[in-house]
């Protein structure tokens, strides 16, 4: 019995690692040559997500939206494993997708006039909407959609990274 404790342990740090966050460890494909992960945009209107990385595997999905980001979690040749918003995985042709800035909002969001949390609201945007996103700063980005620019924070939306990005100075 003095064994039980450290087979729960074991278990349990193997488990933690399994549902770690694929994007807390990112990592350069040798297919791309891109970081993996990322987000990427479909490129067209009709997408077929398919089951393995080839044209013989079955269509899982068709996706009907194009821009609709999708986080890119596995490259194998030509194909791309793709996360959608939902968090449903298939596996889509390279050509499919493009690189792009739009995110999806993910809860509906009052668009801020600035980056400040107490900033005048622009608009009130829906959950679903695909917003074009112009730049991030810190916690918020600032976004276009309908007509409408403005703030909101990084975390209601699908399609940029959770955190800001590592400063990239260079030296001279």
């Amino acid at each position: 019995m003095k064994r039980a404790p450290l087979v729960l342990a074991i278990l349990l740090a193997l488990s933690a690692g399994a549902g770690a966050d694929p994007a807390a460890e990112p990592r350069v494909s040798r297919f791309s040559g891109k970081p993996v992960p990322r987000f990427e945009t479909l490129r067209w209107a009709e997408v077929n997500g398919r089951t393995g990385p080839s044209l013989s595997s079955p269509i899982a999905w068709q996706y009907n939206r194009k821009g609709l980001p999708v986080m890119v979690v596995k490259e194998s040749g030509e194909w791309y494993r793709v996360r959608d918003p939902v968090g449903d995985e298939v596996w889509v042709h390279m050509r499919m997708l493009a690189e792009g800035s739009t995110a999806m909002v993910t809860r509906t969001t009052v668009l801020g006039a600035s980056p400040a949390r107490d900033a005048a609201g622009v608009a009130e945007i829906g959950k679903g909407v695909l917003v074009q996103v112009n730049s991030c700063d810190g916690a918020a980005c600032e976004v276009e959609t309908a007509g409408y620019r403005g703030w909101m924070p990084r975390a209601n939306l699908w399609g940029v990274s959770s955190a800001p990005p590592a400063p990239s100075g260079t030296k001279g």
